[in-house]
């Protein structure tokens, strides 16, 4: 794909930071868990946060194809994360056009740093030596780039204390491995690129738009510098793992991983928050702070113990909820809001529409434009997130193996089946009365759960989800 060189313009840099698997709650500025994020805290201070942003598949990759496409799941193909999995064969596709093309169509340089995640790995695979299993990792083309113009990336690749990234035109079989934290390297290299010596990094006469995407605080928990966990020694689990909905005397496994892991996983969280400190310090004394939007969000959240679960992809706050920073001064008021339920598929056109390129976001993207309310003007806001969550094999989108659900800023809803032999599931929370959602008020509530599974068909219908039409036992 081209991508044409527009006039330069005055529009606003764009730096973009997503960590992977960091819930909401994991920011000091929300006052849930008991995590140490003094930059993360004053972003927010000085931009506008929004309690209710949401990662409406939440597992890795669907994630990414939504934020890159501005579509959802069944349009963008990716319907969980890729790997050589025989029957997961999505990937980004080269055709669609992506949020990184319309920036480089618009005269952006743009940069990536980190985890992809949004490639199908291809025999013969890139396996770590002696590991046996699936393949995670793969190369990614400059064809398949998307407008990105400065690569410094991998696909996944879990190391975080020996990353290895493929660096600009570097072949598929020239990965370049540091002995470094793999946020504190990415800090390194986006500090490099916004200081832009010699050029070497972006065209210094266009506005640029940077992508770090952190691996951590995604497992392995374990693989995090002694000093943020210095951060956390002398916490008990009781301390750090204070949501209603753990039960730390269960000798469930999942609750004993979440007793092994929290410690580590909150110093992940604070190692992020000093590395994105480092770009955001470099950002003002730079003089760039002004002219640049700022997100910082997540991909997914992170179960870690609650209702006896760990990790992603479940309908829970805690999986499904993540933090979402936008500071850009002149344009975005500080403040909060609590009202605005923004989707994945949302922030491709919301954040264009805050650069001044609205006009380039692609007919038929099924996101949408809450640019305007960003700016504190007036506006419809969405009456609902959706959830999803495919089978394995893909099923979820032609057959009964997957879910559905909705969140509204009361109301969690899910129903679906979970695999071929169960009976169809229905799930409802009231997530005023019940914030942990420990309560499933589904036989309580019947005509709620009506209404909720008419608004849910509602926006299944609009975004021609074909789930919307199956009809076996699920009311739809």
């Amino acid at each position: 794909m081209t991508h044409p060189r527009a006039p330069s313009t005055q529009r606003p840099n764009l730096l973009f930071v997503f960590a992977d698997q960091m819930r909401a709650f994991s920011c000091g500025y929300r006052g849930g868990d008991p995590v140490r994020t003094p930059h993360i805290d004053r972003l927010a201070s000085q931009g506008l946060t929004l309690t209710h942003a949401v990662s409406n598949l939440p597992i890795c990759s669907p994630y990414r194809a939504m934020l890159m496409t501005g579509n959802y799941w069944h349009r963008n193909g990716v319907l969980h994360n890729c790997n050589s999995h025989p029957q997961r064969t999505w990937e980004l596709r080269e055709h669609d056009v992506c949020f990184t093309d319309v920036l480089a169509g618009a005269g952006y340089s743009v940069g990536y740093l980190g985890k992809w995640h949004l490639e199908r790995p291809r025999e013969p695979y890139v396996m770590p030596p002696g590991f046996q299993g699936l393949a995670w990792n793969e190369y990614t083309p400059p064809a398949r780039r998307h407008g990105i113009g400065y690569w410094h990336a991998y696909n996944t690749y879990d190391n975080h204390l020996a990353p290895q990234y493929w660096i600009g035109d570097a072949p598929r079989e020239s990965r370049t491995c540091f002995e470094q934290w793999s946020p504190e390297h990415e800090a390194d290299v986006a500090i490099d690129y916004l200081h832009n010596r010699g050029g070497r990094f972006r065209d210094a006469s266009q506005p640029f738009a940077l992508f770090i995407s952190n691996n951590p605080p995604h497992t392995p928990f374990n693989l995090v510098p002694q000093r943020y966990r210095d951060l956390y020694r002398d916490a008990t689990p009781h301390e750090l793992l204070n949501r209603a909905n753990v039960d730390l005397h269960s000798d469930d496994p999942q609750t004993r991983k979440a007793i092994r892991g929290v410690a580590d996983h909150f110093a992940m969280v604070s190692g992020v928050d000093d590395q994105l400190g480092r770009v955001l310090h470099e950002l003002d004394q730079l003089g760039l702070a002004e002219q640049t939007l700022v997100v910082f969000t997540s991909d997914h959240g992170e179960m870690m113990g609650s209702h006896r679960l760990m990790h992603k992809g479940v309908w829970f706050d805690e999986a499904m909820r993540v933090p979402f920073v936008a500071r850009l001064p002149g344009v975005i008021p500080a403040g909060t809001s609590d009202d605005l339920l923004i989707s994945a598929p949302d922030l491709m056109p919301t954040l264009l529409g805050l650069l001044g390129l609205g006009s380039g976001v692609p007919a038929g993207v099924q996101g949408r434009d809450y640019s305007g309310i960003l700016r504190g003007e007036r506006g419809n806001r969405p009456d609902a997130a959706l959830y999803s969550h495919c089978g394995l094999d893909g099923t979820g989108l032609r057959g009964l193996r997957g879910l559905r659900g909705l969140r509204t800023h009361r109301h969690t809803l899910v129903l679906g089946q979970s695999d071929a032999a169960a009976q169809p599931m229905l799930h409802l929370y009231d997530n005023d009365a019940d914030p942990y959602q420990l309560r499933d008020v589904s036989q309580q509530s019947p005509g709620q759960c009506d209404q909720l599974i008419g608004l849910l068909r509602e926006q299944l219908r609009r975004i021609e989800d074909p789930f919307a039409y199956i009809q076996q036992g699920l009311s739809l």
